[in-house]
């Protein structure tokens, strides 16, 4: 079957190499071909193929790389050639070819596995060396053995920039605009036992220009770095390698919470807070306070849906009514909406620096645990920074791009100020 991916992918497609690493700028699809293309593609063939996809956490995968591969299935309209198990996660073709998911969080889990020919990490940015060459071990499958990492470059001290991207270009195969290389390979040889033992590293940085399906207001929204925060300008739209100088939040930390048994519904304080977004994404997140920690339960992160397509999807996800929302106050008709159906939802306080304070009200928490759930929150924070001036220094104010995430979280200050936090308990009912 012919399937239309764009253009540079086809160095992945192509090659022998036993490790490619594909990092870059925001919207360059790199993530969409492994998981949405490559991976059906792969499974359909012929040939032997038995591929792992492997997350910082086995919980994420469900929503994000094993989602990403069953919707590339179905785009391709080849769903009647596969089955996929949720429990353990896994995607069979009939042909006999598996994708199977596991996560770094338990190390134990992937000793045993056995006959894996292809790995893709996602978000190989919270890989650890150590992690990476563990994996390689793993490699042992029949045919063609492959490793694939794909990753924003946001740490400059991350391994794969020294390893990878500043070492040695054996052979480019494509270069930018201004000469810098975009694609090439590195050779790696050692003599084991007298004898040349080697394989081949393929790496690519993909942005934007790369991606031939981006939506124009996706390129806009990243343009606008350019201004706002060259930094992270650098990183997202020509995808160099940046520091992790500027972070807002330094207490956040990623947790399982189905492991620690952390119950939403057992949290006096609790609410949503919701910031509207159509074109952008429209983020609701299910908070709790509790001893100077926040809790990030979960998330509803989409676009392009309307009031009622978000309603249905919190009615599905059975969010408690009588539970305080606070939503962006900038769009009073869809809180309004909200109200008719149930939901006991309000404006945001808004006022000349409510910004810096929701965000110093952020800052002082001991911690703030995101559930692994919550993909899109913890992608937000880890990558959500003050703006530069044109001399590289910091300003006081947020970058105010793919921040949707964290507007929501900043909304969270308002459902925490009483001490009610965020259950609105009925008029001249006591809480018992």
């Amino acid at each position: 079957m012919d399937i239309e991916y764009n253009d540079i992918y086809s160095h992945i497609v192509e090659t022998d190499a036993r490790v490619i690493v594909n990092y870059g700028g925001r919207d360059s699809g790199k993530s969409y071909f492994v998981g949405g293309q490559y991976f059906p593609m792969m499974m359909m063939q012929d040939g032997y193929f038995r591929g792992m996809v492997v997350k910082k956490t086995y919980t994420s995968c469900k929503d994000s790389v094993f989602k990403e591969i069953t919707d590339g299935i179905t785009v391709m309209e080849q769903d009647h050639n596969f089955n996929s198990l949720k429990s353990p996660l896994e995607i069979k073709c009939k042909n006999g070819n598996t994708t199977i998911f596991r996560g770094l969080d338990n190390p134990t889990n992937l000793k045993s596995i056995k006959g894996i020919n292809c790995i893709w990490v996602e978000e190989s940015e919270d890989l650890t060396e150590v992690e990476f060459e563990n994996l390689m071990i793993l490699l042992r499958g029949k045919g063609k053995q492959k490793i694939i990492l794909t990753f924003n470059p946001i740490d400059e001290e991350h391994f794969t920039n020294g390893r990878f991207v500043k070492s040695k270009k054996d052979k480019v195969l494509e270069t930018f605009e201004d000469g810098e290389p975009k694609v090439w390979e590195i050779n790696i040889s050692e003599k084991i036992d007298g004898e040349l033992v080697g394989y081949k590293i393929l790496v690519i940085c993909s942005t934007y220009n790369d991606n031939a399906f981006i939506e124009p207001q996706r390129k806009l929204v990243i343009e606008k770095l350019k201004d706002t925060n060259p930094f992270l300008y650098e990183v997202y739209r020509r995808g160099k390698f940046g520091t992790r100088g500027g972070l807002i939040l330094t207490n956040v930390e990623q947790v399982d919470f189905d492991e620690k048994k952390l119950n939403f519904r057992l949290f006096d304080n609790r609410g949503y807070s919701q910031d509207f977004g159509f074109n952008h994404y429209n983020a609701i997140l299910s908070v709790a306070e509790k001893d100077n920690c926040l809790y990030v339960f979960d998330e509803i992160y989409v676009n392009e849906k309307t009031t009622s397509d978000i309603l249905e999807l919190a009615d599905r996800k059975h969010l408690e009514k009588r539970l305080n929302m606070i939503c962006d106050c900038a769009e009073p008709d869809k809180i309004i909406d909200w109200q008719r159906s149930g939901y006991n939802a309000r404006g945001v306080k808004k006022y000349a620096g409510s910004v810096n304070d929701q965000i110093n009200y952020l800052q002082k928490f001991d911690k703030i645990y995101i559930n692994v759930k919550c993909v899109n929150t913890w992608k937000e924070a880890r990558a959500w920074m003050w703006k530069q001036n044109k001399q590289g220094k910091f300003t006081d104010d947020p970058v105010d791009v793919f921040d949707d995430a964290m507007a929501a979280l900043r909304y969270s200050k308002d459902l925490f100020s009483s001490s009610q936090g965020g259950i609105a308990w009925a008029k001249g009912k006591k809480r018992g």
